[in-house]
Parts: C-alpha cells; structure tokens; sequence
C-alpha cells in the first residue's frame, strides 16, 4: 500500500474526531434589569439581572462569574460567584449578579441618573468527555465576556430602578 493511501484514512478520522470535539457557540450575556434589592444608612444592593442565550444544540452548564461595576467611569465593585444555572440548548436563563454599594460620607453619593458600565466574563462547561477531562484539569476553561454601559436613575431607592438606560 503506497503512502498516500494509509494516509487518507488517518486523516480522515482525524478531521472526524476533531469534528466530534468541536465547541458549541459561546453563549451570549446582556443585562436585562437592574433593581434595588436591599438598602441601609451603610449601604445600597443593586441586583443586575443578566440574560444568557444559548443558540448552540448542547445544554451548557455556567459556572463562575466575575464582574465589574464602573459609576460615573469608576470602578466601585468587583465581585465572583458561582453561575448555578444551566443555559438549556437554544435557550435562554437569567442569572442575578448582587453589587454593594457601600454609601455615607466617604463614599460617592447615589443619587440622580450615574452613568454605569458592568463587564466580567461567565466560565461555562462543554458537553463532553474530553472537553470534561479538560475542564476538571484546568486545561481547558471555555468563558464568554460580556459589557454593557447605560445610565442608573438613583432618584428613587424604594423602588425598583429601571436598565439598562441609554
């Protein structure tokens, strides 16, 4: 058998396995609302409320969230979580993201409309074998970013403040 012919097949299954380990397309992440969810003289939770898409035919589970708030340009909260949902195959679920504010005479005021941005990135887990292997070895940690600027009406904190703004 010449060369080229024990070629052909190893490359074939190749190109097959390769095909068996592809990716789902990563999910995709916007804030949907934003809420004052607990306050006191000492400090403000404002809960961003993010929507996650799946376009992809494989369930995938989220995992860990780190994120950032910016007011008015500047960085006032950073925080990780654990995800603790799973974004079904060509689905949607939301995931809530807690940020505290702390407020009082050292701290910048809230109140009026503020300029905001929230950035970070979700870590999520591809079905699979291999990709679980990966994962579990810290070889392999698939994540999606996502970054949404708008403006945060502080006017009311006993009620719920609506975003995101343009």
């Amino acid at each position: 058998m010449s060369g080229s012919h024990v070629l052909a097949p190893l490359i074939a299954a190749g190109a097959l396995s390769l095909g068996a380990c592809s990716s789902p397309a990563p999910p995709t992440f916007r804030v949907a609302s934003v809420a004052v969810t607990d306050e006191s003289p000492e400090a403000a939770v404002l809960t961003f409320r993010l929507l996650g898409e799946n376009t992809s035919d494989r369930a995938l589970p989220l995992r860990t969230v780190s994120y950032t708030l910016a007011l008015d340009g500047r960085p006032v909260f950073q925080g990780e979580r654990s995800a603790e949902v799973t974004l079904n195959r060509f689905g949607a679920q939301s995931v809530d993201l807690p940020v505290t504010l702390l407020t009082g005479a050292d701290r910048p005021a809230l109140e009026g409309e503020v300029p905001y941005t929230l950035s970070g990135s979700i870590v999520y887990e591809v079905p699979g074998t291999i990709a679980e292997v990966l994962f579990d070895a810290r070889l392999r940690r698939p994540s999606a970013g996502f970054s949404q600027s708008g403006r945060l009406d502080f006017s009311a904190l006993d009620r719920p403040i609506t975003g995101p703004m343009p």
